[in-house]
């Protein structure tokens, strides 16, 4: 009876012990900024924030390579988001692209002030893997964007 007691205890306190492992372990890598760092092996994914006054609809990401005539091409690869993104909001895109060499990353969208003309921007400006991550603030009159793709 007193060795199953002990093995109880043991059992709890390890159990304790490696919680508190794990909680340290998650706040190292929090506080050394070691977050961004595992972003970037995973597959690629772009963070929009609409920070504009209008909704964006139409929105889509592709790849963008270069042609045999040294020109780009946008028709590699594509994957349409068939959701509006509503003013003041947030998004994050995985899409499901292909790509073959190396090549970039673009975002297209739907501006309502201008209908007929959408807008598009690169969000990974350089990819052999499509990999990690771009983070893209749209405002009424400026896009940022912060890309840290490989």
């Amino acid at each position: 009876m007193r060795r199953k007691r002990t093995a109880i205890l043991v059992s709890a306190i390890s159990a304790v012990m490696i919680a508190a492992g794990v909680l340290v372990t998650v706040q190292m890598i929090d506080r050394f900024g070691l977050w961004s760092l595992a972003a970037q092996f995973q597959s690629f994914r772009v963070s929009v924030d609409n920070q504009s006054d209008y909704d964006l609809s139409s929105m889509e990401t592709g790849v963008v390579t270069s042609g045999s005539a040294g020109g780009v091409t946008g028709d590699a690869s594509k994957d349409e988001l068939g959701t509006t993104l509503h003013s003041g909001r947030r998004i994050t895109i995985r899409p499901q692209l292909s790509l073959s060499g190396e090549g970039g990353i673009y975002l297209k969208y739907t501006d309502p002030r201008k209908p007929d003309a959408p807008v598009t921007i690169g969000v990974c400006s350089y990819t052999e893997s499509l990999s990690g991550y771009s983070k893209v603030t749209i405002k009424n009159d400026a896009i940022e964007v912060e890309e840290n793709c490989s």
